[in-house]
């Protein structure tokens, strides 16, 4: 992680519990208190007579909102930690008789092997998790869509509605666009965890998993550019210009791969992209990013 090694967690096990279990704590703890604001305004405002009720309504709208925007927030991260314990590494074992085994890239101790118990134990949790993050929020965004479809494009605003808007609010439903951030939710999942299924032992030293990212951005820049789906105008612009540099990102990174290869030699990056080393073109890439991140928020 960011703030702390994985391994101080404990063993993989420990650290695929905790990455696909804290949003529900989270929330819970979020949940508990909200209906105890929810409570304590109903009790200072009066109106306990029909306390219940009016608890009830209070923090129904409340709950789903925070349950939709956490869920989306947190399904790219929790979806990659979850696929960490599928990403294996394959490693030469024997020079001689070219003998090769497989290890989790996250844990070096687990054998990425159906005879090693801890690997066995986490493709059981991989499956649970996978189909309750990376399946099911997408499918519960869509339910949610299809159940206020007809309000929204009546514009017939009701509660759940109102607490899932951030979901719908910046699409034309007129055009059929109301699902379209289902749609990217799938696209960012693709590019976040799903793009690891690809190769699984080999594909963090090759280009393959870069080549498909590639491809997505840019069907989905196309797809974006002649569908529209944006009330405003800006918005596209802005979605067009971010999916642009996320291929270039995704280009840079055949670059900086290209140029760590010594599978050709070593001028090979020299030779291809016109670089002296990888640390030339890293710089590079570097300085590329922060151009575009200058001109994306300036322009």
């Amino acid at each position: 992680g960011l703030t702390y090694p994985d391994a101080c967690i404990g063993s993989m096990r420990d650290r695929l519990l905790l990455s696909a279990l804290w949003p529900y704590i989270a929330f819970l703890m979020l949940a508990v208190a909200i209906a105890c604001h929810s409570l304590t305004e109903l009790l200072l405002s009066g109106r306990a007579d029909n306390l219940r009720r009016d608890l009830v309504r209070a923090t129904q709208s409340r709950l789903i909102y925070w349950a939709i925007l956490v869920a989306y927030l947190v399904l790219p991260s929790v979806s990659r930690s979850i696929f960490k314990s599928r990403l294996c590494e394959s490693y030469d074992i024997d020079a001689f008789t070219g003998e090769r085994r497989s290890y989790l890239v996250a844990d070096l101790d687990v054998l990425c092997s159906a005879d090693d118990d801890e690997y066995r134990g986490l493709d059981r949790y991989f499956w649970a998790f996978f189909v309750l993050w990376p399946v099911l929020v997408p499918l519960a965004f869509l339910a949610l869509l299809l159940w206020i479809r007809n309000d929204v494009r009546a514009q017939r605003v009701g509660p759940v509605a109102l607490a899932c808007r951030f979901l719908w609010r910046d699409y034309d439903p007129a055009g059929g666009f109301l699902f379209w951030e289902v749609i990217d939710l799938v696209r960012k999942l693709f590019l976040a965890s799903l793009v690891l299924f690809l190769d699984p032992e080999h594909g963090s030293s090759n280009m393959q998993r870069l080549f498909f990212a590639i491809l997505v951005s840019g069907f989905y820049l196309v797809v974006l550019a002649f569908a529209r789906p944006f009330k405003r105008s800006e918005d596209l612009y802005f979605a067009g210009t971010a999916n642009f540099f996320l291929m270039c990102c995704f280009a840079s990174g055949v670059v900086i791969q290209l140029c760590e290869s010594a599978a050709y030699g070593d001028d090979m990056c020299h030779t291809l992209v016109g670089f002296e080393s990888a640390r030339n073109a890293s710089e590079f890439v570097v300085a590329l990013t922060a151009t575009m991140l200058a001109l994306l928020l300036f322009v």
